[in-house]
């Protein structure tokens, strides 16, 4: 038995190794996803010459798993990820939510890269494997939620994005309380969006709440308050309440020249 692991670790090469893995890289970046696939099932029989276990072919199977996330192949990437997934447990612990983080970083390049489409497809995917890795009320649900609604904005899917954001606002407030400052980014995407879409008062109590949440968090003058007094004041004026809206317009002001003379 040793001497068969001795002579498996003389037969391994590193060099070939990262060299398949480096060309798959540079291929995958290229968008030849066909000559990547084929460099890294090379660089899996490299790195299975380490041992089954070892942290190289996790890694392998992790880029094998993204590639076919990427084009769609679904059911062929899971097996792999769970593999990956069995040889980091044994190696650091079991780690939860190991696809959906994937997946998620993944859609977080497609998102930065324009690709709005295919960051959608991604991350409703990762949303899926979230709610079902973690349960339906936990807060990385309530975080991919989020992202998923901002994709839908950017798309000018703007019910859509309500929506979202609304499930994933219900989440925090369960897992947090209704004033934790945990929930100022939900709310101010959410009020933006009510505002938008022309539900003012909505858009109102919204802002009314994430001012508090600040105002408690952050103090009163803090510059982080200024750009939702701003989003205030415009809604306040939608509602004719001009007298409101002007002075919360003073108040933002007051911070941001504040902010500039420091």
């Amino acid at each position: 038995m040793v001497a068969v692991l001795l002579e498996a670790c003389a037969t391994a090469q590193p060099s070939l190794w990262e060299a398949h893995t480096n060309t798959a890289v540079a291929a995958y970046e290229q968008g030849r996803y066909a000559e990547a696939e084929t460099e890294l099932h090379a660089a899996l029989r490299e790195a299975e010459r380490f041992g089954p276990d070892d942290p190289r072919v996790a890694n392998t199977l992790k880029g094998l798993a993204t590639l076919y996330y990427s084009s769609g192949r679904f059911d062929e990437a899971a097996p792999l990820q769970r593999r990956a997934q069995a040889i980091d447990e044994i190696l650091q612990g079991a780690r939860e939510g190991s696809v959906p983080e994937m997946l998620t970083n993944l859609a977080g390049i497609y998102l930065r890269q324009g690709r709005y489409a295919d960051a959608q497809r991604i991350f409703e995917r990762a949303l899926h494997e979230w709610e079902r890795a973690a349960g339906p009320d936990h807060p990385r649900v309530a975080s991919a939620q989020n992202v998923v609604a901002e994709i839908y904005r950017a798309q000018g899917r703007h019910e859509d994005a309500a929506a979202m954001f609304e499930r994933a606002l219900a989440i925090l407030e369960r897992a947090f309380g209704p004033d934790s400052p945990g929930l100022t980014r939900n709310l101010q995407s959410l009020a933006r969006i009510y505002a938008r879409q022309g539900r003012y008062p909505e858009a109102d109590n919204l802002l009314g709440r994430l001012l508090a949440i600040q105002e408690q968090s952050l103090g009163p003058d803090d510059p982080g308050l200024a750009a939702t007094l701003e989003d205030y004041a415009r809604v306040l004026k939608q509602m004719n309440r001009e007298a409101q809206a002007a002075e919360v317009e003073t108040r933002a002001k007051a911070i941001r020249s504040k902010r500039k003379s420091d």
